[in-house]
């Protein structure tokens, strides 16, 4: 399963936060954030995450997902 990078990054950009506010808001540590949005491949995301992800986004999950 791969992430949609540029969606999710371009939804930072607009909202004026940083992967740290991200994180912050899913309530996981800055490192896991920055794991996945820089990874090439996003190895190793669970859909726990996806979801936490999503939700402080405000966004569907699948509209995260390749």
């Amino acid at each position: 399963m791969q992430l949609h990078k540029s969606k999710i990054l371009l939804e930072l950009e607009r909202l004026g936060w940083t992967q740290t506010e991200l994180a912050k808001r899913m309530g996981v540590s800055r490192q896991l954030v920055n794991r996945h949005l820089m990874s090439d491949n996003g190895v190793g995301i669970t859909l726990k995450t996806i979801d936490k992800m999503a939700d402080a986004l405000g966004l569907d999950p699948k509209d995260l997902i390749k």
